[in-house]
């Protein structure tokens, strides 16, 4: 059977099954086969066997479970090798071979010449086939290390956005975040067009949560609209999945939620710096919200289920905020605002003159 008769299986997993597998199985026919001294059937699964390695060996297996299954092809071809050579021992020989030599010059019979042509021809086809996969997988693994160095510039991008968030600027979060957008677009999706396999590998998947995360950040800052939140205080608003350019897949999209939590969670100490109590109260009653939204799911990915605890964590943290700075506005205590702490340009103008005038 060739790769392409599989129409519901992958390369690897024709790899997997249909050689590295049925290895192991022949191993096992030879031994049974060889408890009733059947050394032809012995001969032909070692030499299937040995075939399938001989092909298999042209293949760069990485650091896996294929590589792994692939030693098991060895001891399997050793396994027959042994095999034939107990029973050589013992004085078995092949008599299926030898009547066919022997027809083949005696009687010069067209059956025996044509059992060696499709022995032949059986051959042809698996080495050919098993060539053009390992094209198909060479060609996919260039793909990946091309996606992977693409994916570092733009989680790189995403993440120096979010950073520039923190700083109050706006400016330079957007373009940033534009950067990471256009190579996601222009880049790394024409890669996955072309091999959908890759779609699911950590370093794409690493940074459209990335993206999705600053995406959200900067919204929940200054809204859908771009004209508010800031410095005054978050706008406070959240994108759904289908507000985004490109198509993502529920994972993507809650895993950046869930890492949203963390830096509103960072925003709200800022906030809590200056006692600034709504501004707490808001980034609460985001982080609950997200969390209740993704409770009540009947089903979600297992790889969001792992970052639900630090989203808990981070209501909690926020809970305890809150009611400190409770506690500090009950005591009476009042903390400067910034144009208290900061006098305007002119008051400094003033003093200054009145300070010359004195001396």
């Amino acid at each position: 059977m060739s790769p392409s008769d599989c129409k519901y299986a992958t390369d690897e997993e024709y790899l997997a099954g249909a050689c590295m597998g049925l290895s192991q199985d022949l191993a096992r026919y030879g031994m049974g086969r060889a408890t009733a001294r059947d050394v032809d059937s012995v001969k032909m699964a070692r030499n299937l066997v040995q075939e399938i390695q001989n092909q298999l060996l042209q293949f760069d297996f990485r650091n896996g479970p294929l590589r792994r299954k692939f030693d098991g092809t060895k001891y399997a071809l050793k396994t027959l090798e042994t095999l034939l050579y107990e029973l050589a021992v013992t004085g078995e020989e092949s008599e299926f071979f030898n009547n066919i030599a022997t027809k083949a010059k005696v009687d010069e019979e067209p059956d025996a010449k044509r059992m060696k042509q499709d022995d032949d021809s059986s051959a042809l086809v698996l080495q050919e086939d098993l060539e053009s996969l390992r094209k198909r997988m060479e060609l996919r693994d260039n793909l990946r290390e091309k996606l992977i160095k693409l994916c570092r510039d733009g989680q790189k991008a995403a993440k120096q956005s979010i950073f520039a968030l923190h700083r109050n600027d706006k400016e330079k979060a957007e373009s940033l975040l534009l950067k990471c957008e256009t190579c996601i677009q222009e880049h790394l999706l024409p890669i996955i067009e072309e091999e959908p396999q890759l779609r699911n590998s950590g370093s794409f998947s690493g940074v459209l949560e990335e993206y999705v995360e600053g995406k959200l950040f900067h919204t929940w800052l200054y809204g859908k609209d771009d004209d508010g939140g800031g410095e005054d205080g978050a706008a406070g608003e959240l994108l759904h999945m289908e507000d985004f350019l490109f198509q993502l897949k529920p994972a993507e999209y809650l895993g950046g939620l869930c890492d949203l939590t963390g830096e509103v969670g960072r925003y709200a100490v800022q906030r809590g710096t200056v006692r600034d109590l709504n501004g707490v109260k808001l980034v609460l009653h985001t982080n609950q919200l997200i969390l209740q939204s993704i409770q009540t799911m009947e089903r979600t990915p297992s790889y969001t289920n792992k970052k639900m605890d630090q989203v808990r964590r981070s209501v909690e943290k926020l809970e305890r905020m809150l009611y400190e700075l409770s506690l500090s506005e009950a005591t009476g205590r009042r903390v400067k605002t910034k144009t208290e702490e900061t006098p305007p340009a002119a008051d400094m103008m003033e003093t200054d003159d009145a300070t010359n005038q004195k001396e």
